[in-house]
């Protein structure tokens, strides 16, 4: 891990009715050991606090003990998310857990320090990492 990331663009939603159970998929990954990361303490997952996502009472907290704010809407419906962190965890274990509950559709970008691009795409439940590049036009 320790690899630096920034978001470049995001559209993102989970739909106020999917929420509740966005929020157990979440806090169901403390039960999956077998992504999880051992050390003297527990079970932990990188550069989170597991202790606060396991006693959020909204997604909207979970999402923050991963490092990620989102927003929502007067209606509850999430529609924005924006990368608080530094450094690249086991966000992916994050967005595959909640995928089923994330408008098709849906993706973030982000760039590594060493310019490196992906996506997190997020079609028919499912969230895959995509590499990309950037290309710009000649005038």
């Amino acid at each position: 891990m320790g690899y630096c990331m920034n978001q470049s663009d995001s559209k993102f939603c989970i739909l106020a009715k999917n929420k509740a159970k966005a929020l157990e998929a979440i806090k169901a990954l403390a039960k999956k050991t077998d992504k999880q990361i051992k050390d003297s303490s527990g079970f932990y997952f990188s550069w989170v606090n597991t202790e606060s996502f396991l006693k959020a009472t909204t997604l909207e907290d979970a999402f923050y003990a991963w490092r990620w704010e989102v927003v929502a809407s007067e209606e509850g419906h999430i529609h924005s998310i924006m990368f608080i962190g530094e450094k690249l965890g086991d966000d992916i274990v994050l967005f595959e857990a909640i995928a089923p509950f994330v408008k098709s559709g849906s993706y973030i970008d982000m760039q590594g320090e060493d310019g490196h691009n992906w996506r997190w795409s997020f079609k028919k439940g499912k969230c895959k990492e995509l590499s990309g590049r950037v290309v710009y036009d000649e005038d």
